[in-house]
Order: structure tokens, then C-alpha cells, then sequence
């Protein structure tokens, strides 16, 4: 079998597997002081997501996000400001996924944010296009007078640093995922092998090494609307 089909194999399996369940439970070796304590962390537990949710309630940055752990509400605006967020982001419940849902709702919450952190950091106006090396750096067009300004403003605000490098990063695994739906298609619907070995050499170029990428941006209108596209169109 060549590489390629090897590749092609181990794609459809990975997406057709079932992810492992995640398994939950504390133990606690304290006996009868761990469970006397256990109605008051409780009810220290209820009070905290009770005032969680009345500040959500009163939030206009609440999105319903796809994480690791299904559906959730999450308030964009203080999802990215914790520091603590970049470690929570590697558990499932804090596991943003690669979805249109989730690309929408960053490309939407940046918009509405993104003119006011330009005015009020004196920023005349939003660059063309943010893209991001393949470091993870961002970068700017080199005629934008203002990126020095702009950089400078993103290091004091990390939040929003981190939530443009993060539409990005989900801009792009989406765009990828993309690219590979027809394949998929064509394979579900194979009958026979030498269909499957077809499909396969067919969509060769998905899985070689040479694989080429979607060019991904971030393009803003002058006053800071984001549009997230994927080789120069539109992504959601």
C-alpha cells in the first residue's frame, strides 16, 4: 500500500473513531472529615456558578461556543483575560473546537469589540489583514503606519491578543477539515476497492507531504469588521 493510501486509511479512521470517554470522579483519602466537608463545598460550588451566571446573564459577549465537553455558553469578553484560560483551554471543558459555530461567533465578538480598542488606543485605523507566520507570530501588512501602535496596544492587551491568534488557529483547522469534506464524501460512498483506491489517488494531494495549505487572514474593514477568510474567501 503507498504512503498516501496509508494516510488516507488512517484519516478515515481517526474521523470515524470514537473518542475515548473522559473519565471523572474524585477520590479522597479523609474519610469522615472529607465527607462532612463535601455539603459545604457544594454549596460554596452553588453560589459561585449562581453569581457566574447572573454575570453572564447581564453580558451582551455571550456566545454558545462547541467545546471538548459539548455546548457552552461562554462570555468571550472574559474567556481570553485570564492568563489561566491558556492552561484551561488543554482540558475538554475549556477545549474550543474547530467549528463554523465557533469561527462565527469569534469573527462576530471581534467585530464588535475591535473599534473600540482601536479608538481608544488612537488607532486611526485597523490594518487590512492580520496573518500569523507559521510560529504563531502575527503579522502585518508592511505599508499599515499604525503597527507599531497596534502591536504595542495588543501587549497591553493580551485578551484580545489571544482571542485574534485563536480565530485564526480554529480559521485554519476549519479551512482544513474543509478541504477534505468532498474527499470524505466520495469515500463513504465507495462500493468497492478499486472505487476506494481511485477516490484515494484522486485526493492524493491531501495527504502528501507536500500538502498545501489554506492562506489564511484575518481582513478588517477600516473601522475594525472582521472577515475571516480562507484563501481569499470568506470562511463562515
Amino acid at each position: 500500500m503507498s504512503i498516501q493510501a496509508t494516510q488516507a486509511y488512517n484519516y478515515v479512521n481517526t474521523v470515524s473513531g470514537t473518542a475515548a470517554a473522559k473519565a471523572t470522579g474524585t477520590y479522597s483519602s479523609g474519610g469522615t472529615a472529607a465527607t462532612a466537608s463535601r455539603p459545604a463545598e457544594q454549596n460554596d460550588r452553588s453560589v459561585a456558578l449562581s453569581e457566574q451566571g447572573k454575570e453572564m446573564s447581564q453580558s451582551d459577549q455571550v456566545y454558545k461556543m462547541d467545546t471538548g465537553a459539548g455546548e457552552k455558553y461562554l462570555d468571550l469578553g472574559s474567556f481570553f483575560a485570564s492568563p489561566g484560560r491558556q492552561v484551561d483551554s488543554l482540558s475538554l471543558d475549556g477545549l474550543l473546537l474547530p467549528t463554523e459555530n465557533n469561527v462565527r461567533a469569534l469573527q462576530e465578538h471581534i467585530s464588535s469589540v475591535f473599534p473600540g480598542f482601536l479608538a481608544e488606543n488612537g488607532i486611526p485605523e485597523a490594518p487590512d489583514k492580520i496573518t500569523y507566520d507559521s510560529s504563531g507570530n502575527m503579522v502585518l501588512p508592511a505599508d499599515y503606519p499604525y503597527a507599531d501602535k497596534l502591536k504595542a496596544a495588543l501587549e497591553n492587551d493580551p485578551a484580545l491578543a489571544r482571542e485574534l491568534s485563536t480565530a485564526n488557529a480554529l480559521a485554519s483547522h476549519l479551512a482544513g477539515i474543509k478541504a477534505t469534506e468532498p474527499f470524505q464524501q466520495e469515500y463513504a460512498q465507495a462500493k468497492s476497492q478499486a472505487e476506494i483506491d481511485a477516490i484515494i489517488d484522486k485526493y492524493s494531494y491531501l495527504f502528501g507531504e507536500n500538502r498545501r495549505y489554506p492562506d489564511m487572514a484575518l481582513l478588517f474593514t477600516n473601522d475594525g469588521q472582521l472577515t475571516i477568510t480562507a484563501d481569499d474567501k470568506a470562511l463562515v
